[in-house]
């Protein structure tokens, strides 16, 4: 796969996973924002948000204050009442809401009991750029005259400073991660397209081991958003050591170890650069990063940390690295076969390897063998 496309790849899931978990943040917000609401305004039954993708023309559900939707979506050119409200960047109240804005994207799926009957909608914009929309819903008609538009108004506006921080945020992960990622596939001459294999095979395993973990969706999605990026500290290795061929010798091998110092390093600074300390899940990178090196008997390095004292994040991306590095030639040594392959990390379940890693690499061949096939290295020109 060209290095371009790979990126893509990489960057839309960045976004669309960091979307995830800024989603929980902001939909907290706005019940806090929404309770305050109510006790002056009780008719106000729920605060909504709709994010704008310009790309595709379309509205999609992001948060509410109260049950989450369900990723409902139209265009927003088939609300001309919404476009409208764009065009001229300022709230509007409508009522006979039903007949107005699409049904699948205001209702949510939703009985029709709960139907909303009329709506304070507020464009929400940075710069020159449509965001979304901010809605205040009523089940009741006419439960917005022109004092309580007034008072809801600078809630509105605070909601959207919120979204707008929030998607800021989002971006930033995403450069940084692009960044990141940039150098880690820079500095990893010999081995190609490892990263693309291995991020992918951590996420088979994690998303086996979740049941039986208590792992979420988000941790499945940040093992593989972070896991490419356990080798970023060998930016700092000289090219004498990075590239050699055959075997390192003692103190080349110290000076290759070094690099797990250097990346928890550029990890920090990749943190504090792209103001990731308050992002959910941001020491599940540290972890990945500085410990996936650390084998289950305490004989890895830096720390010599064994068994239940490795995150689990780190004993996946382990794994991971490993069985993709044995399958891969090196300048040491020819690649092995996907059987052989197989055969030698379960002979390291245990003493090297988490063996619950282990097994779940194992039970989804099929879906390692798709992946092998399809992320090989780019032949030189």
């Amino acid at each position: 796969m060209p290095a371009q496309e790979t990126w893509q790849e990489f960057a839309s899931a960045a976004a669309r996973h960091a979307s995830k978990l800024h989603l929980s943040s902001v939909t907290g917000k706005m019940r806090g924002v929404h309770r305050c609401v109510r006790e002056r305004h009780p008719a106000v039954h729920r605060i909504a948000l709709a994010l704008y993708d310009s790309e595709s023309g379309l509205l999609k559900t992001f948060a509410d204050s109260g049950t989450e939707l369900d990723g409902c979506s139209c265009r927003l050119q088939d609300a001309p009442c919404l476009v409208e409200i764009a065009e001229r960047g300022e709230a509007q109240v409508l009522d006979d809401l039903e007949s107005k804005v699409t049904p699948a994207l205001r209702r949510g799926g939703r009985p029709d009991g709960e139907r909303y009957r009329s709506t304070l909608t507020l464009p929400l914009r940075q710069e020159n750029r449509l965001l979304g929309f901010l809605f205040f819903d009523s089940h009741d008609s006419g439960a917005f005259p022109e004092q309580v538009v007034a008072d809801l108004l600078p809630s509105g506006h605070l909601i959207g400073m919120i979204v707008i921080q929030e998607l800021s945020a989002i971006q930033m992960l995403v450069g940084g991660l692009r960044l990141a990622s940039e150098f880690a596939h820079v500095r990893d001459l010999e081995t190609g397209a490892h990263l693309d294999r291995m991020a992918r095979y951590a996420r088979l395993i994690a998303r086996e081991l979740a049941p039986s973990h208590g792992l979420s969706d988000e941790y499945v999605e940040h093992v593989f958003l972070f896991a490419a990026l356990h080798d970023i500290g060998k930016v700092g290795v000289p090219d004498r050591i990075l590239l050699k061929p055959g075997r390192l010798d003692d103190e080349e091998r110290e000076l290759m170890r070094e690099h797990v110092a250097v990346g928890v390093q550029m990890a920090e600074r990749l943190i504090g650069e792209f103001g990731l300390a308050n992002f959910a899940n941001i020491d599940m990178l540290r972890n990945i990063v500085s410990a996936h090196h650390e084998r289950m008997n305490g004989g890895g390095y830096p720390l010599g940390l064994a068994g239940a004292a490795i995150p689990l994040e780190a004993r996946i991306v382990a794994t991971a690295d490993v069985f993709d590095a044995i399958v891969c030639s090196r300048s040491y040594k020819p690649a092995w076969t996907l059987d052989l392959a197989f055969e030698e990390i379960v002979r390291m379940s245990g003493d090297h390897l988490y063996p619950p890693a282990v097994t779940a690499l194992v039970d989804c061949r099929p879906e390692v063998e798709a992946i092998y096939n399809r992320y090989q290295e780019t032949p030189p020109h």
